[in-house]
């Protein structure tokens, strides 16, 4: 049997932009899992740069809102003795495929992971010693609601980091009509700290580029870091 044509590449590669914009906010089914193998592949390099932001320490507990498949979650696990990760996501296929490709975390107690909306996080107050959001602040139903329910479960001195695609990296995307919403830099930072942020810091992230031969640009990104410090 010709297993080719339904590889995951092909799966998405054949979608109708009807069909895969909705699904990048809550993949669903058999689509959702390909699309969720597809954003685990092209995220990498952001990913990787969001949990370098946070600088992370040995025994602390991490907090990631949309975390997709979970394909990187050992990768982060690696990064200092003794974390403990926690992961939400709206999507329940997301989830089902998380909990499986992480089974051995989740049965030691390193890993939970939840279906939760960012903006009713199912943990207790002051839980979490970091927390990150990557390529998912577009999709909440509320970006207000989100950053204070990320405060409330952050401890004091706790960091988030939150990477989005910039406005003008976004501008030839069709996210619009879709319901994705895309900020600035300003909006991001005024959003902090309106939840109880401080100390915001916005730097540009552009991926490497991997194969010179694509047509498409690099995309651009924010990478942001805010306090959850009392002053």
């Amino acid at each position: 049997m010709d297993q080719t044509s339904d590889s995951p590449n092909d799966l998405v590669a054949n979608l109708d932009e009807s069909v895969l914009l909705p699904q990048l906010g809550c993949p669903s089914g058999e689509v959702g899992v390909a699309v969720g193998d597809m954003l685990q592949r092209s995220n990498e390099a952001v990913i990787n740069a969001s949990f370098d932001l946070l600088d992370l320490h040995a025994g602390e507990q991490i907090l990631e809102v949309g975390l997709g498949n979970g394909g990187h979650i050992p990768a982060v696990l690696s990064r200092a003795p003794g974390l403990r990760y926690a992961g939400v996501d709206i999507s329940p296929t997301m989830i089902e495929v998380a909990r499986s490709r992480n089974a051995f975390s989740i049965a030691r107690k390193q890993v939970v992971l939840e279906v939760a909306d960012v903006s009713l996080l199912p943990f207790a107050d002051h839980t979490f010693d970091k927390a990150v959001a990557i390529n998912t602040v577009y999709f909440w139903t509320s970006l207000a609601a989100g950053l204070r329910e990320i405060r409330r479960v952050l401890r004091s001195n706790g960091v988030l980091a939150i990477a989005a695609i910039t406005p003008d990296a976004a501008i030839e995307m069709p996210f619009a009509a879709y319901g994705f919403a895309v900020y600035d830099a300003l909006a991001l930072e005024l959003a902090c700290m309106a939840a109880g942020f401080n100390q915001v810091r916005i730097e540009p992230f552009v991926e490497p580029l991997t194969n010179p031969q694509a047509e498409a640009a690099p995309r651009e990104f924010f990478l942001v870091s805010a306090s959850a410090s009392n002053g």
